[in-house]
């Protein structure tokens, strides 16, 4: 048997939406798109400019040309925010993911195996 390990960061911040929702009994209805103030925030300076700018190039977001990293994560992070994420969606899928090996980004999927 082969065993899948999930790193400790995502395997603590799993088990503190698990305590978040068993403390605050939102287990009924999870579908709710009010985030928790306490929703740990992502720090996009980690990432490179480069990815910054594919980033902004993706969501097509407006700025002027000529943006520092600073202003980048600035306007990327006020987008960022308003992205509406289904938690429980988004967690039975990372951890689909992960458990069928379907975490590494060259994974091409072949039709005659299904």
């Amino acid at each position: 048997a082969r065993h899948l390990y999930i790193c400790d960061f995502h395997k603590n911040l799993i088990q503190s939406v698990r305590n978040r929702r068993k403390r605050k009994g939102s287990d009924d209805d999870g579908d709710s798109p009010v985030q928790d103030i306490d929703t740990p925030e992502v720090d996009l300076y980690q990432l490179q400019v480069n990815t910054l700018r594919r980033y902004k190039r993706h969501f097509k977001l407006q700025t002027r040309p000529g943006l520092n990293k600073a202003q980048l994560v600035e306007i990327i992070g006020c987008h960022f925010r308003t992205i509406p994420v289904n938690e429980k969606d988004t967690l039975a899928y990372f951890i689909y993911s992960v458990k069928n090996d379907k975490n590494k980004p060259d994974l091409k999927m072949d039709s005659s195996v299904h």
